[in-house]
């Protein structure tokens, strides 16, 4: 398995099952609850795009999404395409892209991406 090179790419467009208002609701319950969750680090740091921004901020991936996407860039995304809190990001950032489970066809955030496995290149392989 390859490792991450580093390019930041699948940091500057993300995306989550959960609109804007919806992840603040899930993790203001998480907070009184006192249960840490991703959600309570994205409500804070991830910021909704429109479709035209994330175009603009990673074109290749963006392309690639469901148009009824939730979009989101993290402001802990440093200019050098570096995480500035990644001792503390969260685990939706952790396991990125496999997340504990094998290799498998995704739509990769860039195409020099060093993870090796892009849906469009195995279903053009079938």
């Amino acid at each position: 398995m390859a490792e991450c090179n580093g390019c930041g790419a699948c940091c500057r467009v993300l995306t989550l099952e959960q609109s804007p208002e919806e992840l603040k609701n899930l993790a203001a319950v998480t907070r009184v609850l006192g249960i840490p969750s991703d959600a309570q680090f994205a409500a804070e740091h991830w910021r909704p795009l429109t479709r035209e921004q994330a175009m603009a901020r990673n074109p290749f991936y963006t392309a690639r999404l469901r148009p009824d996407a939730y979009l989101y860039t993290c402001d802990r995304l440093g200019d050098d395409g570096k995480c500035q809190a990644y001792d503390e990001r969260p685990l939706v950032c952790r396991g990125y892209p496999w997340y504990d489970q094998p290799p498998r066809a995704m739509a990769l955030a860039d195409p020099e991406c060093s993870y090796e496995i892009d849906q469009p290149a195995v279903e053009e392989g079938k």
